[in-house]
């Protein structure tokens, strides 16, 4: 066997999308142009964030390619069409007049793109619909990349960026996958992927992510839940409408923080009562209903267990409106009252405060600094700053920590949780993580550290450790309760037809004068 190859096809099978044409100069053959895209995004009071991302929209690379972007305005303090534009760049700005979420917000832009009104009605229908979350971030190359794929690949309906943590670099996800014997989502790729090769995947993250225009005709818009799951839900069932599949194209990148880097309040709610339509499209039945229902169980636990009753109680209200198919549509201000961070520079004055409260009361007013905060964890920084200007000790394990994470050892974990319990704890004040059995009972007074700044908690182990057990059988309950009532499929609004014949009527004018 030889190394040639045939004419006309690339060198390594399965890369056709992203190979160019061997007759065509180096470029992918073009069977047709220019690609007309629209870029829905909608916003909630992202002003800088936005700003950013138009920057990125402006400067991508656009061969062939027609893009104009459509920014719906979720009812933000102040409006948006106010933020600075680049120059060059085609943005109308259409305003809601209250929060939809980001389900509703898509739903908005693409009703408007998809029937021609405003800005779209100037610039003709549509080949593809580029889905952008506002606080990401878009390399260069990312839209071309996309509409590569979808113009060499017809049985493709949608492929999305890879997401990439911007403070590293890393890629945390290439697509989506659905797992089998709870229906979690889970990456279906991410780290040194090859970037010749295209992602299979069961769903695309909304953050950026290019579909046909005729797969959302044919499917609908976006299943009315407000904010999460409405992109899993959405996949699948165009998926099974069309026939057309879902891919991650590595080649293109977009940056956005991961999912557990942020410290989430009011997204709890949302996460556990949206968690179980994709699972009822694909019929796993009510045992992995359960299992997947059982997966909050004990997140709503560890926040009991850390003195924040009121955001397990957010897990267990999200379980009982899925238990009662009530998808409400609620802002996340109207979930929760806020939990009172502190900001990270109050870091020494809290410490100090909290040893002397501690000495007040006769205990010797220790301090015990969770291992797995001497990582270099990204988004941290302004933590490690201050938390290098206190006088305490390592703890004797803090070796152990270098390759392990919060959620690696539950078991013994929760075992060490029953001795510091027994004792009374590992000290009197505690700068911990939050949520897991390694951090319940360190301390009376546990200081949380948070991707959004510091929470502090005065902590009375037998009554917490009692309302933690509450909070798991009424979760068990739930979980049970979930898995016996049968599958409930979100609806999807069906999709407007073209009609641009109102378009200048309707087109929302830019006021502002664009910027370089």
């Amino acid at each position: 066997m030889n190394g040639a190859t045939t004419p006309g096809k690339p060198a390594i099978v399965g890369i056709e999308a992203l190979t160019p044409h061997p007759g065509n100069n180096g470029h992918a053959h073009r069977s047709r142009g220019p690609w007309k895209v629209a870029a829905v995004i909608p916003c909630f009071n992202r002003r800088a964030d936005l700003e950013i991302l138009m920057v990125d929209l402006a400067r991508q690379h656009t061969p062939n390619i027609e893009l104009w972007c459509v920014v719906v305005d979720n009812a933000s303090t102040e409006p948006l069409s106010t933020i600075r534009l680049p120059a060059g760049l085609r943005v109308e700005f259409v305003r809601s007049e209250k929060n939809t979420g980001g389900s509703g917000g898509f739903n908005v832009g693409m009703s408007r793109v998809l029937s021609g009104a405003g800005l779209t009605g100037e610039m003709g229908k549509p080949d593809f619909v580029w889905w952008v979350d506002s606080d990401a971030r878009v390399s260069r190359k990312a839209l071309c990349h996309l509409v590569r794929v979808l113009e060499r690949r017809p049985k493709v309906g949608a492929v999305g960026s890879a997401m990439c943590d911007i403070s590293t670099g890393h890629m945390w996800e290439c697509g989506g996958n659905i797992v089998p014997w709870n229906g979690r989502v889970w990456p279906a790729g991410g780290g040194d992927l090859d970037r010749r090769y295209l992602v299979k995947a069961r769903y695309l993250a909304a953050c950026s992510a290019l579909v046909r225009r005729e797969a959302i005709e044919k499917t609908g818009l976006f299943p009315e839940n407000f904010i999460y799951y409405d992109d899993v839900d959405w996949c699948i069932q165009m998926t099974r409408r069309t026939g057309l599949r879902c891919v991650g194209a590595p080649r293109s990148r977009a940056y956005h923080p991961p999912g557990n880097r942020r410290y989430v309040t009011w997204a709890r709610y949302y996460i556990a009562r949206n968690c179980f339509g994709h699972m009822d499209v694909l019929k796993m039945g009510g045992w992995k209903r359960f299992r997947r229902a059982m997966l909050e169980v004990p997140r709503a636990v560890g926040q009991a267990m850390m003195g924040l009753p009121e955001l397990a109680e957010l897990h267990l209200k999200g379980l009982a409106d899925a238990r009662d198919r009530r998808f409400v549509d609620i802002e996340p201000k109207n979930v929760v009252k806020p939990v009172g961070f502190r900001p990270f520079n109050e870091l020494g004055a809290i410490v100090e405060a909290e040893r002397a409260a501690a000495r007040a009361a006769g205990r010797p007013g220790t301090l015990y600094v969770h291992p797995l905060l001497k990582s270099q964890i990204p988004g941290l920084e302004a933590f490690r700053r201050q938390l290098s200007m206190l006088n305490f000790a390592w703890p004797r394990d803090r070796r152990l920590w270098r390759r392990r994470n919060l959620e690696a050892q539950p078991f013994s974990d929760m075992f060490g949780a029953i001795g510091r319990l027994v004792v009374g704890g590992s000290a009197d004040v505690a700068i911990v993580p939050t949520g897991w059995p390694t951090n319940w009972f360190r301390a009376r007074t546990l200081i949380q550290v948070t991707s959004e700044g510091l929470i502090v908690r005065r902590i009375d182990f037998w009554p917490v450790l009692k309302q933690g057990a509450s909070v798991f059988f009424r979760g068990l309950k739930l979980a049970a309760q979930i898995g016996l009532r049968g599958p409930h499929i979100m609806p999807l609004p069906p999709a407007p037809a073209w009609n641009p014949a109102t378009a200048h009527a309707e087109r929302t004018p830019r006021t502002p004068e664009p910027v370089a």
